[in-house]
């Protein structure tokens, strides 16, 4: 079941039905499925399902059909509404997604009254979906807290949605998922006095010093659901519309490794909003982190956006930050293209015997400087480190970071800082 604001919510979509455009949120629309083992029992079954619907005035319909492209058109209606409110949203709100239950021969008058809910509190985006057959609703809104005003407002939907649900239509505040931090004020109230002490009690029997799922389900704070919120903070146009679903995770090439799309963006929030607050030792801190754990170890592939709901592309971000953070080095980039017969000259030389390379590692015998001074016309190895033909390589070579100011005092900066980074970047690889 969906009612007139969700179909209007994918109306717009490629592939959408040509009459979605036409209809108003005084529509609602019925998905329906039916199986069988057999051709004519399936027929039989739509035949009874239409004879249901015959009472009822049916503006547009699409007849039952076995076509696996129609078919699936007709889930993507269903499938697309709920990025489709996540795609629309403020930048700094979020998405809540609830589901009630209402006895199914209440169902349509619970729809009207959650409607008028969304009016009354100026939810206009707010969307009803769900299983018609259990009575079962999910409703789609957002909501930013970043000002008393806002959380207030949503205190007192929250109050009236419960009062609508579990005690005008005597339904249940959680239906098909389980009860969070959100319904747990509200538990007593659905279940009475009586079976929520009995439900304490189980709790402490179990659980005697409250270390199991803290805060959820059995909560003494009432105004739990509107405690220690967490903010979805403005960071950057290209991900501002992520609302944190986890879709992404599964194709992302560096999850296991470091972070999965989902986190980096949960990290760039966490430190666009430190940076706006001034809290330098924290930001600096979690910046250290970020930029190896988020920024390069990003594969940046784009296979996240092909998973997003909202089509975001966590590549795209990266290799923004990733701009920004080398842009400082862009002069001596510059400086080695145009100078790039010289440094390939000055490459193939060997180190003076005073120079004292720490580059590569000692234990490797083969592995000698090929970072020169100028001054030396020919290549002469540190002590104790013998010139033969490096092997071909089969591991990364293990180097060390390099100090310019003690390594290259005779060459150009530019120089220095592009043999320290080089031998940086083979490392990484």
């Amino acid at each position: 079941m969906m009612d007139g604001r969700a179909l209007r919510s994918v109306a717009d979509k490629p592939g959408m039905p040509a009459f979605l455009p036409a209809l108003t949120l005084e529509h609602c629309a019925l998905l329906v499925e039916s199986r069988a083992s057999e051709e004519h029992t399936l027929n039989s079954q739509c035949d009874t399902i239409m004879s249901a619907l015959s009472a009822f005035e049916i503006p547009e319909q699409v007849a039952f059909t076995t076509d696996s492209g129609t078919v699936a058109t007709l889930w993507g209606i269903r499938k697309g509404m709920f990025p489709a409110v996540g795609a629309v949203r403020e930048a700094g709100t979020t998405v809540i997604i609830e589901d009630v239950a209402f006895p199914v021969e209440r169902l349509a008058a619970g729809v009207r009254e959650l409607q008028a809910l969304f009016t009354e509190f100026q939810y206009n985006e707010a969307i009803i979906f769900g299983h018609a057959l259990e009575g079962n609703l999910h409703f789609v809104f957002t909501q930013g807290f970043e000002s008393q005003a806002e959380v207030t407002r949503y205190g007192k939907f929250m109050d009236a949605v419960a009062q609508l649900v579990a005690v005008k239509y005597e339904g249940s505040l959680k239906a098909e998922h389980g009860t969070g931090r959100n319904m747990a004020p509200y538990v007593e109230l659905e279940w009475g006095a009586d079976a929520y002490q009995l439900m304490q009690r189980i709790k402490s029997l179990f659980d005697p010093k409250g270390l199991l799922n803290p805060g959820v389900i059995i909560n003494d704070n009432p105004d739990a659901h509107i405690t220690h919120l967490k903010p979805m903070p403005k960071a950057d146009d290209l991900v501002d519309r992520c609302i944190e679903c986890g879709f992404c995770e599964a194709v992302c090439p560096a999850r296991t490794l470091s972070l999965s799309p989902r986190q980096r963006i949960v990290l760039y929030r966490e430190l666009s909003r430190l940076e706006r607050e001034g809290s330098t030792d924290k930001h600096a801190e979690l910046q250290k982190a970020f930029d190896y754990l988020g920024v390069d170890t990003c594969a940046a592939t784009g296979l996240c956006a092909e998973r997003c709901p909202v089509g975001i592309n966590t590549g795209d971000l990266i290799k923004k930050v990733r701009i920004a953070k080398y842009q400082r080095f862009v002069p001596i980039a510059r400086w080695t293209a145009n100078h790039f017969d010289t440094v390939t000259t000055l490459t193939r030389v060997g180190c003076p015997p005073t120079a004292r390379c720490n580059l590569f590692s000692v234990k490797k015998p083969w592995a000698a400087c090929s970072i020169a001074s100028v001054n030396s016309p020919r290549a002469k190895h540190r002590r104790g480190m013998k010139a033969s033909p490096a092997p071909t390589l089969t591991k990364p070579l293990l180097l060390k970071r390099a100090e310019p100011n003690r390594l290259f005092t005779s060459l150009p900066v530019p120089v220095a800082i592009w043999a320290t980074k080089s031998a940086v970047k083979i490392n990484a690889h």
